[in-house]
C-alpha cells in the first residue's frame, strides 16, 4: 500500500508540474502573439514628382492602447500624434485604418514639394519607442518621353509554318489603351472565318517601364493568301493621344516553284556531267592515236 501511495503521489506531482509548464509556455506564446510590432511588409522609400500625393505607410500589428506618432527626422516637433495633427497643416493628414489585429497609420502629403523630401519616422510609443523609417524623394520635373512603336517578326515563311509578329507601342506618359492589327488594309478579327482557329492576338503590359503595351499576333499554318502587308496601330483616346502605326511585309514562299528550280538545277548538273564524260572519252581517243603513230615510226626505223 505504501508503494502504491508513493506512486500515486509521484504521478500527481508530475501532473501538476506538467500542467504548470504548459500554462507557462502557453502564456509566453500568447504574449508573443499579442506583441506589438511593425508589419514586415512596408515601403521604406517613396519617390514622387512635384505636385503629386505621397503616402508614407506604417502598419502595426496588435497596436492596442499604444500611440503612434509621425515625425520628420530633421525637425524637432512631431507631425501627428495618433489620429490628430500636432499642428494644423493643409498639406498633410493621417489615414487611419484598423482591420482585425492590423492598424495602418499612414501619413499623406498632398501637392508635394522638393522641400518635403527627407527621412520620416513612424514612432510606436510604449515603454520603449520603436521606430520605422521612410525616405521621401520629391523630384522637381517629370521626364519627357516620346511615343514610339516597333514591329518585328517573321518575314519569309513557307506554307504551313507559324507567323509570329510582335508590336511594342510606348506612350509619352502612359501605355496605349489598345492595339489593332490589319492585313492588307483589313482589320484582323479572330472571329472571322478566314482567321478563326488560326489567328490569335495576345496583349500585355510589362511592369517596367509601365508605359508600354505589347501585342503579339500568331497565325498558324500560313497560306499563300496570308502574304502581304501587316499593320500595327496603337491608340489612347482617353488622353487624346495620336495614332501610331507601323507595318511589315510578310512573304510566303512558293514551295512548288522552289522544287521546280531545284529540279531544273539538277538537270543542268546532269548535262554538265555528260559533257565532262564526253571530254574524258575524247581525250582518251586522242591519246590512243598518238601511241599508234609513235609505234609505227619506231617500227619503220628498225626495219
Amino acid at each position: 500500500m505504501e508503494i502504491s501511495a508513493f506512486i500515486y503521489k509521484l504521478y500527481t506531482h508530475l501532473g501538476l508540474i506538467f500542467l504548470l509548464v504548459v500554462i507557462k509556455v502557453s502564456g509566453e506564446l500568447f504574449q508573443r502573439h499579442r506583441q506589438t510590432t511593425f508589419a514586415p511588409e512596408r515601403k521604406n522609400h517613396v519617390t514622387v514628382y512635384k505636385g503629386e500625393t505621397a503616402v508614407l505607410t506604417c502598419g502595426i500589428r496588435n497596436l492596442g492602447p499604444k500611440t503612434v506618432a509621425w515625425r520628420k527626422v530633421s525637425e524637432d516637433f512631431p507631425i501627428s500624434v495618433g489620429r490628430m495633427m500636432y499642428a494644423p497643416n493643409d498639406e498633410m493628414s493621417i489615414d487611419y485604418q484598423q482591420i482585425d489585429h492590423m492598424t495602418h497609420v499612414n501619413l499623406v502629403i498632398k501637392k508635394t514639394l522638393p522641400s518635403h523630401s527627407g527621412k520620416y519616422e513612424c514612432q510606436l510609443i510604449s515603454s520603449e519607442i520603436q521606430l520605422h523609417h521612410v525616405t521621401l524623394t520629391v523630384l522637381k520635373k517629370r521626364p519627357v518621353f516620346k511615343q514610339s512603336i516597333f514591329l518585328d517578326g517573321s518575314v519569309y515563311l513557307s506554307p504551313k509554318q507559324r507567323l509570329n509578329l510582335t508590336c511594342n507601342s510606348t506612350g509619352s506618359s502612359r501605355a496605349p489603351e489598345f492595339i489593332d492589327w490589319f492585313h492588307d488594309g483589313n482589320l484582323i478579327d479572330e472571329r472571322r472565318d478566314n482567321w478563326r482557329n488560326r489567328a490569335e492576338i495576345f496583349n500585355y503590359k510589362p511592369e517596367v517601364p509601365g508605359r508600354s503595351l505589347i501585342s503579339q499576333l500568331t497565325i498558324e499554318h500560313v497560306e499563300p493568301k496570308d502574304a502581304g502587308v501587316y499593320v500595327c496601330r496603337s491608340m489612347t483616346p482617353s488622353v487624346n493621344s495620336g495614332v501610331d502605326t507601323t507595318s511589315i511585309t510578310v512573304h510566303i514562299l512558293n514551295a512548288e516553284k522552289d522544287h521546280m528550280k531545284k529540279r531544273e538545277g539538277g538537270g543542268h548538273t546532269k548535262v554538265a556531267n555528260e559533257l565532262m564524260k564526253g571530254d574524258k572519252n575524247r581525250t582518251f581517243r586522242i591519246q590512243g592515236c598518238y601511241y599508234v603513230v609513235l609505234l609505227a615510226m619506231i617500227f619503220q626505223i628498225f626495219s
